[in-house]
């Protein structure tokens, strides 16, 4: 049994009792409950405590969407043979950058000692 069907079980019970027209203890008695057991659900039924259904969607919450959080590339830097160089902080697509530095590689093919990437 759910807290929300206890709940409405017992709010019926305490509201069921004084129709019944029969003593709190006669009551009981005749639904197989303790008289303390009645008398604590009573007492939270009538002091107005919500249902567990009501508490989770009237407590004053608000839904909340997480996102996973992208951390930053690393900056990626391509020193060229003409001494200048170019420094990339965005995520850099392997197909852009070799179409971008194709037209320098064809003019000046790189050596072991002059290629570099520092990262």
């Amino acid at each position: 049994m759910t807290k929300k069907e206890k709940w409405e079980i017992w709010r019926k019970r305490v509201e069921d009792c004084p129709a019944s027209g029969l003593t709190i203890p006669a009551y009981c008695a005749q639904e197989g409950i303790s008289v303390p057991s009645f008398y604590y659900w009573r007492k939270r039924v009538a002091d107005g405590e919500v249902s567990p259904a009501e508490k989770t969607h009237g407590a004053g919450f608000l839904p909340v969407t997480l996102t996973p959080v992208r951390l930053p590339a690393p900056a990626i830097e391509v020193r060229l043979l003409s001494g200048r160089s170019l420094k990339l902080s965005a995520p850099v697509d392997g197909q852009w950058l070799h179409t971008l530095i194709q037209p320098s590689l064809r003019c000046h093919p790189p050596t072991r000692s002059s290629a570099s990437v520092v990262p």
